[in-house]
């Protein structure tokens, strides 16, 4: 049992070769949203925006967090979209989602959730 732990524990702590880098949403270091939002009857709403990469490496992966915020502040719906392909370095790709609205919406907000950056795999 214990040679089974210490073996676990040293796979644990060897570094895995990966070529790719995800980042949480707290440092999506290169890239931004810009979004706007149209209402599509009902409770419907459509976000139509960019993600665009200012940074040297391509990003996948693109994880989207869509939120609806009442006059508090308070997220009052919320619904996630996903940039389709690979949003290229110094380049930018469209984005749509589809929301529910709960009706007390005063504003929304567009966050990256997730990405990858690839590393060494060019445009």
């Amino acid at each position: 049992m214990t040679r089974y732990l210490l073996l676990v524990l040293w796979l644990a702590s060897v570094p895995a070769a990966a070529s790719a880098q995800t980042y949480a949403p707290q440092s999506p270091t290169g890239l931004s949203v810009s979004f706007t939002t149209e209402h599509a009857g009902g409770t419907r709403l459509l976000i139509f925006g960019e993600v665009r990469n200012a940074s040297d490496a391509p990003a996948a992966h693109v994880a989207l967090l869509a939120e609806g915020l009442d006059a508090g502040g308070r997220v009052v719906s919320r619904a996630r979209g996903y940039v389709l392909g690979v949003v290229p370095s110094r380049g930018n790709v469209a984005f749509e989602i589809r929301m529910l609205t709960s009706g007390s919406e005063k504003r929304y907000r567009v966050q990256i959730e997730s990405f990858e950056f690839i590393v060494g795999g060019g445009n």
